[in-house]
């Protein structure tokens, strides 16, 4: 191996496993929120908000990571995310109560602008060669992560108690942040700008109440005044957020180049796979530990249902590889297609056809298959038309469109299967079909969008010359 390969495996090994610590972080937590629930003595309500504000927190600060990493250096910035990553898992580790618990999820969801910003410093730092099948390897890191951290979540709770699903986050999170100091160059390209404070005000004052009301939809009703009003007050500041960013000289989000066709229809795309993704794993866990009194279930406990998500986890880590070379070969939109198009299609199987064992291993390792290889292609897509200079804050905008698909999704599917239960101590199976055929759907919209996007996937742009390095 030559010098400089080396050195590149390196980089990149240091840049997976952060992605991995937090993709691990979104899921591991999911099969012991019930254990969390009552330990300390909080509502199913309650709890839920351990993953809405992982959602919310993200998708609020994404933008503003992106931006910071293209003006004063990208690995500055994945440092500064680790360390609140780890010191929120920490916080939790160390909770006995709600209030601190969702401080500490808080504080972890801060790292969403990890993986825009990552992926860009495969382009920045990295090769040529490495470009569309490195990107591709790195976001199957998210899709591993989450499968792993749901096949693993019940087995660590049961046999470790539920602290330990943090303390797993912390220990990842101090090995990220020694192997992004120890490997990752410290000089980077950055970009001239500054960062837009009114822009990033907006930003938030938008995406955090519609985001908080859509979180509480369980106690509060798709149609509750109190969710009606706070989406409200967010459409009416993402409308002034748009009106601010056009006029800006120096914008946080440059809203013409996200409104170019290629870009637009990737993160129209990117919206839907994250609701898809997420609602559905959101609640196979739960469908998996339904008891066999009710038809349906398998009286699974949180370890034995993991089993049932492991061949996900161990095929996407397989055949991960093949979303790049196929990327390379015919493109990324075309990778986005077959990804979406399997993934829906394993959800639609799982709606109508989840009587037999087989079925409950192979659905959902076709569902994770397919949500590999779009996470591999949609980040490509939106590199691939954007000047360096906009690298970190595109990449950012497609997370936030990936978070808050994912925060809907997963409330809508929760949703579903609360009221198919009033009347009965249980969720009917209806409940459960149904969440599974609305996510489905997301998952050929999501296809749709794809085939939308246009074959040629470069333009011309104008690129700024870089201030340097930092």
């Amino acid at each position: 191996m030559t010098p400089g390969r080396a050195r590149s495996i390196r980089i990149f090994a240091a840049l997976g496993l952060a992605n991995l610590a937090y993709a691990v972080a979104q899921t591991l937590l999911v099969p012991s929120l019930a254990d969390i629930g009552r330990q300390v003595h909080a509502s199913a309500v309650g709890v839920t908000a351990l993953m809405s504000v992982f959602f919310v927190t993200g998708a609020v600060t994404a933008g503003v990571g992106g931006r910071l990493g293209d003006m004063i250096g990208k690995r500055r910035i994945v440092l500064a995310q680790l360390v609140f990553f780890t010191g929120g898992a920490v916080v939790c580790a160390l909770a006995h109560d709600l209030l601190w618990l969702i401080v500490g999820r808080g504080l972890m969801g801060l790292t969403a602008a990890l993986f825009p910003l990552t992926a860009s410093m495969v382009r920045d730092e990295l090769p040529p060669s490495w470009g569309t099948h490195g990107i591709a390897l790195l976001a199957s890191m998210l899709a591993i992560g989450g499968a792993t951290g749901l096949a693993c979540g019940g087995l660590v709770s049961d046999n470790l108690g539920w602290a330990w699903v943090f303390w797993i986050s912390a220990i990842m999170g101090a090995a990220s942040i020694a192997a992004v100091l120890l490997f990752v160059p410290a000089k980077s390209v950055r970009w001239p700008g500054r960062l837009d404070l009114p822009g990033a005000a907006l930003l938030a004052l938008g995406l955090g109440p519609a985001l908080l009301a859509i979180s509480q939809t369980p106690s509060w009703g798709w149609t509750g005044a109190r969710t009606l009003g706070l989406v409200g007050v967010g459409v009416a500041f993402l409308v002034v957020f748009a009106w601010h960013e056009l006029r800006a000289v120096d914008p946080l989000l440059d809203l013409r180049m996200l409104a170019h066709r290629q870009v637009a229809l990737t993160n129209a795309a990117t919206f839907f796979v994250g609701f898809g993704m997420f609602g559905a794993s959101a609640i196979l866990s739960q469908f998996f530990q339904e008891p066999r009194s009710t038809g349906y279930g398998v009286g699974a406990t949180a370890t034995q249902a993991g089993l049932f998500l492991m061949p996900g986890a161990l095929l996407i880590t397989v055949t991960s590889p093949l979303a790049g070379r196929l990327s390379q070969r015919v493109g990324p939109r075309v990778t986005l297609i077959v990804g979406s198009g399997a993934a829906a299609l394993s959800l639609a199987l799982m709606a109508v056809s989840h009587d037999h064992r087989i079925e409950l291993y192979a659905w959902p390792a076709l569902m994770y298959l397919g949500n590999g290889f779009s996470f591999g292609a949609m980040p490509t897509l939106i590199l691939d038309h954007v000047p360096p200079q906009q690298r970190g804050q595109a990449t950012a905008v497609n997370q936030i469109f990936r978070l808050v698909g994912s925060s809907i999704g997963t409330q809508l599917a929760a949703a579903l299967i609360t009221a198919s239960a009033v009347g009965s101590s249980l969720p009917r199976e209806s409940g459960f079909t149904s969440a599974f055929a609305v996510e489905a759907g997301a998952g050929v919209v999501a296809m749709l969008f794809a085939f939308s996007i246009p074959r040629v996937q470069r333009r011309t742009v104008v690129v700024e010359e870089p201030v340097g390095v930092v």
